[in-house]
């Protein structure tokens, strides 16, 4: 049985946040990123980790490390260490309890 492939676009939802709950959400994921700063070793870890959470969130359609590393204007070879060959203490990273209410 052949797919049918949709063309038609839909109108997005309506979205009614106030400038309030934009500016708390921007806060998230740095407060969410200083639940793992003590698994890295260096500092250079640590603002590199957070680089690529904001690459992990924004708006790329491909995620590989080096587009969201270039998209940020950062270097890409540090990047990739990072996610390659890092030491990281994963059992911290692995015994962090998840935040309330998520």
């Amino acid at each position: 049985m052949p797919i049918e492939i949709l063309t038609g676009t839909c109108l997005p939802p309506q979205c009614d946040l106030f400038l309030g709950d934009v500016e708390g959400l921007v806060d998230e994921p740095k407060s969410y990123h200083s639940l793992f700063e003590p698994v890295f070793h260096r500092l250079e870890q640590v603002s590199r980790a957070e680089v690529y959470l904001q690459g992990l969130l924004g708006n790329l359609p491909r995620k590989p490390v080096e587009p969201i590393a270039l998209s940020l204007g950062v270097n890409v070879r540090g990047l990739q260490h990072l996610i390659g060959q890092s030491q990281w203490r994963t059992a911290s990273l692995v015994d962090t309890p998840p935040t309330s209410g998520r």
